[in-house]
């Protein structure tokens, strides 16, 4: 594939011939999630905003059943799903590229590709694959590493079993880890040394936190950390253009607050001194490993089929365009301002 026949081509939403439901017509969906507040959220805005006419029943599952929506909504047994889309990384990496690939995008960079260059050009075709419309659906923010006690070196990480989900299993064995463990369907994480893949809110509102209570940042393995709701692919072209148009935009206000609230619960949790949160940083040689392994993760994208190849081209393509202005535009004044604070 040629990379300059897709950027821009991505823009706007394409038209597919199908029969659109009238103005007027009641519309009922089902939904899917293992993230039930965010999902919430989105059917109360869609209601609101159609004055009754459209409603979605939001239908509870666990994180360890995520992995069978993508079938589940595919074949139409349910309209929609939310989730991270780290869990159907089986099925194409490239998923991962639109929840958190690592040494990637951080969450402003990642809607940036999608919003306004060919990240949704290039989702969409990963969709049709499977018979899926996407759209972000939130972020539940940058992921630290968690564990028992302080990780002072590679050597630690190595000593025992340690959690991640999505492509941050790969890129732990990768990095050397012999026992890795999802911790999104792990019924047990007692064992585990160390884990990535929870924000702060969700260690503490977990009780995970009184076990790992060691925080290590930067975890260049989790830099975002998006969710995705997906749309049955024939569900999504009956709809007339203003309902696509009406669920489109309410999804997006809804990836918004979802942000928002995440941002501020993570910040709660990190200031609650009773959760005990001890926080540390990235040792140098854990660091270099993870930028290093991130590397042959995204190298296999490129053996992994031609959607998979083509979007992982596209996200380094957009990466090496937005990567200087990133250094300056935040994340300088980010190190500037924690220097005043300090002082």
């Amino acid at each position: 594939m040629k990379r300059r026949t897709l950027l821009g081509a991505g823009l706007g939403v394409a038209t597919v011939a199908a029969a659109p439901a009238t103005a007027q017509e009641t519309l009922s969906l089902s939904l899917i999630t293992d993230r039930p507040q965010a999902a919430a959220g989105i059917a109360a805005r869609i209601a609101a905003m159609s004055d009754g006419r459209i409603t979605i029943d939001v239908q509870t599952a666990g994180a360890d059943s995520a992995a069978s929506f993508l079938d589940t909504v595919s074949g139409g047994a349910v309209d929609i799903y939310l989730t991270s889309q780290d869990a159907f990384v089986a099925r194409n990496p490239a998923f991962g590229l639109f929840s958190a690939h690592p040494g990637g995008m951080s969450t402003s960079e990642l809607e940036s590709w999608i919003i306004v260059s060919d990240g949704r050009f290039m989702w969409d075709l990963l969709g049709d694959e499977f018979g899926i419309k996407s759209f972000m659906a939130g972020d539940e923010g940058a992921m630290p590493l968690w564990s028992r006690a302080p990780i002072t070196s590679l050597d630690d990480l190595k000593s025992g079993p340690v959690g991640s989900t999505g492509l941050g299993l790969q890129l732990l064995k990768e990095m050397g880890v012999t026992e890795v463990v999802d911790v999104m369907s792990a019924s047990d994480l007692g064992s585990l040394v160390a884990l990535e893949g929870l924000n702060a809110a969700q260690m503490v509102a977990s009780g995970l936190a009184a076990t790992f209570p060691h925080m290590t940042t930067p975890n260049a393995a989790r830099p975002s950390a998006a969710l995705s709701l997906g749309i049955n692919m024939q569900r999504w072209t009956g709809l007339s253009e203003a309902d696509q148009l009406l669920i489109e935009r309410c999804i997006m206000a809804e990836h918004g607050v979802h942000r928002a609230l995440a941002l501020h619960e993570n910040a709660l949790a990190l200031n609650n001194e009773a959760a005990g949160i001890v926080p540390h940083e990235m040792p140098q040689d854990i660091w270099d490993a993870q930028i290093a392994a991130a590397n042959v993760v995204m190298a296999s994208m490129f053996d992994a089929g031609d959607i998979a190849a083509d979007t992982a081209d596209a996200y380094l393509y957009f990466i090496s365009d937005v990567a200087e202005w990133s250094e300056i535009g935040e994340t300088a004044y980010f190190l500037g301002r924690k220097e005043a604070l300090s002082q």
